[in-house]
């Protein structure tokens, strides 16, 4: 069973990075990286990078830069020159939080799950209450097959306040691996509950239901998920009916 919230994460989880500054004490840099980020939010990440590489040229150490130019180039999949460019972020001890939690969803986009597992557990060291990066890394955690670890940093995530369909579905994954199919169940419910125009919940509900007994609920399920559009039901029905 796929988890929800992929790992194919293309996009970065925080706007540009701008220091804060009245308009007096603006430096030239801070003018041009807030022009950057008006490039960022239009999408032309191609310019964005020209931008920001501009920017860097005048001067090497405005770290916002580098970080801005990370993100344009992650949102053009060249994950890992944005990596070389948070590295230089880190490297300076500046936006630590940001700058780790970014470079660890990089990783991931690259399958490297255990370095991106290593950066999600600094962002935690930092900040313990940082929902996503106990979600993600349970996410990782998952694709290593290390699924009790997952579903710890799901209670986690979902003990300090995330309640989304994603966190409820992928626990439910992990469950499922383990071969607790009731306690799987449960929380494909409670997925569902939040969306439920969640087809591949449906699916994976049956599924489960299947492997714990419940064939007549299994069928109802899987049937729901095909209306819906989820097409890999069809052949599991022709199957089990």
């Amino acid at each position: 069973m796929k988890l929800f919230y992929q790992t194919s994460f293309k996009f970065f989880l925080l706007v540009g990075i701008v220091f804060l500054f009245t308009n007096c004490e603006k430096s030239k840099q801070d003018r041009q990286n807030e022009k950057g980020i008006e490039l960022l939010a239009e999408k032309k990440y191609e310019s964005a990078v020209k931008h920001f590489t501009a920017i860097i040229k005048e001067d090497k150490n405005y770290l916002p830069a580098y970080f801005n130019r990370a993100i344009a180039y992650s949102y053009l999949n060249n994950n890992r020159v944005a990596i070389k460019d948070l590295n230089v972020v880190i490297g300076k001890q500046k936006f630590e939080e940001e700058a780790y939690l970014n470079r660890a969803i990089l990783y991931e986009n690259q399958k490297n799950y255990k370095q991106a597992i290593k950066d999600y557990s600094h962002v935690l060291n930092i900040n313990p209450r940082n929902l996503k990066a106990y979600h993600y890394r349970g996410i990782c955690k998952y694709y290593i097959e290390d699924y009790k670890g997952a579903i710890a940093d799901y209670n986690h995530s979902i003990k300090i306040g995330l309640n989304s369909s994603g966190v409820y579905y992928n626990k439910a994954v992990s469950l499922d691996c383990t071969g607790d199919f009731t306690d799987a169940i449960k929380f494909y419910n409670k997925a569902i509950t939040i969306d439920k125009k969640l087809d591949r919940a449906y699916y994976a509900r049956g599924i489960a239901k299947l492997k714990n007994g419940d064939k007549n609920g299994a069928v109802k399920d899987i049937k729901t998920s095909v209306k819906m559009g989820y097409k890999k039901g069809s052949d599991v029905l022709k199957q089990i009916q």
